[in-house]
């Protein structure tokens, strides 16, 4: 089988049409997108995503953190040019295959042996010889060599010239299964691609799009955000913060947006029971890890689990991860002194979080 880095030729249609078509559906084409998806990836391991706009302020200055924001550098994996890249490296790989396979399985059954002698001598990488056998004990036994060897041979008898008695051919073929490769390979691409298409905010932006979904930027309870701003509990993907203190339970998560939130309503609420956390002697976090219970909204049945990093609970398909975590309502007592002359002094009592 003959590989090019050319796409599918298309015969008919415009000059425009055809072009477009072979482009993407070449090799060249779909190699560059997966540079500019590696080179994307990189920035956006490097560079912490979804980070508040005051933090790239204060880490890389006004200048910067204005660049970051308009290309999309804070939240590369839900970019819009990210994911159209992707989404384009799905077609052009699908391409490739479909172009290649049918070759790939042809050549699996094919040995070649119509091949004309004519034919044979034409190739750069040649030899000649006789052989003091008949013609059927050498195919036979070069067949026999070769099979001994993991060869897969195939024996054709063919009418030779006047006088000179059959002639036999003799194809073999080994490694013929290792194409298979390309296409397991190719086709892990087209999966992996679309797996970040489908957790890159694309099903999000489909329904902004198309649904009439619109970022929230008001504040207030949100049980009093209108429809327009939540996402339905049969969303199939997204990725969102839900916060929930000790003794409290939350079922709406948070889905932020460059110019506001998205509410996703989830099937369950999260009730936090318990806050682990244990430090090293650095003082240091080694590690934190909440007892919850989550509470079903169709049947009430109560599930008890306990979360840790690195180390999900898995509900009704939805994976609840473990992030970060703040203190969640420490009691704490101030004693304010106002800097004005001849003010008094006052206390304060209130917890963390509250007003």
């Amino acid at each position: 089988m003959s590989d090019t880095t050319q796409g599918v030729q298309v015969r008919s249609g415009s000059q425009a049409l055809r072009a477009g078509i072979e482009l993407l559906s070449s090799m060249r084409f779909a190699i560059s997108l997966l540079t500019v998806i590696c080179i994307a990836s990189v920035i956006g391991t490097v560079l912490k995503q979804h980070e508040p706009a005051v933090n790239y302020v204060n880490q890389f200055g006004p200048f910067w953190a204005e660049l970051f924001a308009a290309i999309q550098l804070n939240a590369v994996y839900s970019a819009w040019w990210f994911l159209l890249i992707l989404a384009f490296l799905v077609v052009s790989t699908s391409l490739c295959i479909a172009r290649n396979t049918p070759k790939i399985l042809v050549d699996l059954k094919v040995y070649k042996e119509n091949i004309r002698e004519q034919s044979l001598r034409s190739f750069h990488h040649k030899a000649e010889g006789s052989l003091a056998e008949p013609a059927e004990a050498a195919a036979r036994r070069i067949g026999s060599t070769l099979a001994s060897g993991g060869w897969k041979v195939k024996l054709q008898q063919r009418d030779s010239a006047k006088g000179a008695g059959p002639g036999w051919m003799v194809a073999a073929k080994a490694g013929a299964a290792n194409k298979i490769g390309y296409i397991a390979a190719h086709s892990a691409i087209v999966l992996i691609c679309l797996g970040g298409l489908f957790d890159g905010d694309l099903i999000v932006r489909a329904q902004m799009l198309l649904g009439g979904k619109t970022p929230y930027a008001g504040s207030g309870l949100i049980s009093e955000v209108k429809p327009e701003h939540r996402l339905s509990e049969r969303n199939p993907t997204f990725r969102g913060n839900l916060v929930v203190a000790e003794g409290t339970q939350s079922g709406t998560a948070i889905l932020s947006q460059s110019d506001g939130v998205l509410l996703q309503d989830l099937p369950f609420a999260i009730e936090l029971k318990k806050f682990i956390v244990e430090h090293y002697s650095t003082g240091m976090p080694k590690l934190f890890a909440s007892e919850v219970i989550i509470h079903d909204k169709a049947t009430g049945e109560k599930t008890p689990a306990r979360i840790e990093v690195n180390h999900p609970a898995s509900y009704k398909g939805i994976e609840i991860y473990q992030s970060s975590f703040d203190d969640g309502g420490s009691h704490l007592k101030l004693r304010a002194v106002p800097m004005t002359a001849g003010a008094k002094a006052f206390d304060i009592e209130g917890t963390v979080g509250g007003s």
